[in-house]
């Protein structure tokens, strides 16, 4: 059924379902660092709170069928400022104001049939060897190699056709009904409908690493490296409405030998004993999760878990013959909750592998 502002009513009319998902890569770069850490309280968060009458404004002003500017009181007794149609909790002011705010540009001719950035824009990896060239590092290192990488995502997901929208003089035109508790009639809401139903709409962002530095030494077979990766996923829900992210920070610190063409005597290949590299690999990391919550009408952010995981991981390698490797590893995983809510867990994980390439 869709509204005709004619009739003033709901008909029946054919008309194509279009449903689908949207991914694509953004750039979010200069908003990565402006919520610092993991504490709960956000600029971001603050911005989008502020920026919303931004897009109700822009929003009524292009719409003819809107009322513009009016004032009214909130439920504590304040004066605010509405525009008609747009309410601060309207999809379409959401929408527009969490992808500015969590991506710092604005979606080009942005409007409610207009959801969707018009160019993907480029991620990178990073990796550069020059550093290990310098003389103040040869007398140590024999190559150091950095490595960077940036990734940022806006999806929009499940996303359909708005059966009742409705346009007037070539705009939003139709408000959805409600039930009027008092009268147990039937009301217009101040808002106008959107052209799309959206559930959520989703930036991921990710260093993975943010740095990492991998090191080969002057002493024969010894390598180390360090390495700091960040994430962060930002899901607004447009049924609460509220804001859910999720970030992360990891910190790895490795170090490894190689034992160059050890021998074993007693285990015989064809009346030769066995004779290849040694390669022992030890990897310690600390990770730190958090999740929260911002509810966007109340503007209040809750924490709801979070972990703080340590990571060891060991694991030794050779090569028995040209198709056939043995593999010991031994991981412990310790994960502390940063709530009551669980407890502490260990994992361990132990054995070998073998691994036989046929040819």
């Amino acid at each position: 059924m869709r509204w005709d502002p004619i009739t003033q009513r709901y008909e029946f009319h054919d008309s194509p379902n279009e449903t689908g998902n949207f991914s694509t890569s953004i750039f979010s770069l200069g908003r990565s660092f402006k919520d610092k850490g993991n504490n709960v309280e956000s600029e971001l968060f603050k911005d989008f709170i502020r920026t919303r009458q931004d897009y109700a404004r822009e929003l009524s002003a292009a719409n003819p069928n809107s009322n513009g500017q009016y004032t009214y009181y909130d439920l504590a007794g304040n004066l605010r400022t509405g525009f008609d149609g747009y309410s601060e909790t309207q999809q379409d002011v959401l929408i527009g104001t969490f992808y500015e705010t969590y991506s710092g540009k604005k979606i080009r001719n942005y409007s409610t049939r207009n959801m969707f950035p018009g160019f993907p824009l480029p991620n990178w990896t990073v990796t550069w060897d020059g550093l290990g060239k310098l003389k103040v590092f040869k007398k140590m290192f024999r190559g150091i190699t950095l490595r960077h990488s940036y990734r940022s995502t806006y999806t929009v997901g499940g996303y359909s056709n708005n059966l009742i929208y409705g346009e007037v003089n070539g705009a939003q035109g139709n408000r959805s009904p409600i039930q009027n508790p008092i009268i147990f009639g039937t009301q217009q809401t101040s808002n106008f409908n959107s052209y799309y139903n959206v559930t959520s709409v989703v930036i991921s962002e990710a260093f993975a690493p943010l740095i990492k530095i991998d090191l080969q030494f002057n002493k024969p077979g010894w390598q180390g490296n360090f390495e700091i990766k960040r994430d962060k996923t930002v899901n607004l829900n447009l049924t609460g409405p509220q804001i859910i992210e999720t970030k992360g920070q990891e910190y790895v610190v490795g170090i490894g030998y190689r034992y160059p063409k050890l021998s074993i005597k007693k285990l015989k290949i064809q009346g030769k004993p066995l004779q290849s590299d040694l390669n022992i690999k030890v990897d310690l990391s600390y990770r730190r999760n958090v999740s929260i919550v911002r509810r966007i009408v109340d503007e209040i952010s809750t924490p709801t878990g979070g972990t703080n995981i340590i990571t060891l991981r060991s694991a030794i390698d050779y090569q028995l013959t040209q198709n056939i490797n043995l593999r010991l590893f031994y991981d412990w995983i310790r994960t502390t909750p940063q709530t009551s809510a669980s407890f502490p867990t260990s994992n361990i994980n132990g054995g070998f592998s073998l691994r036989i390439n046929l040819q």
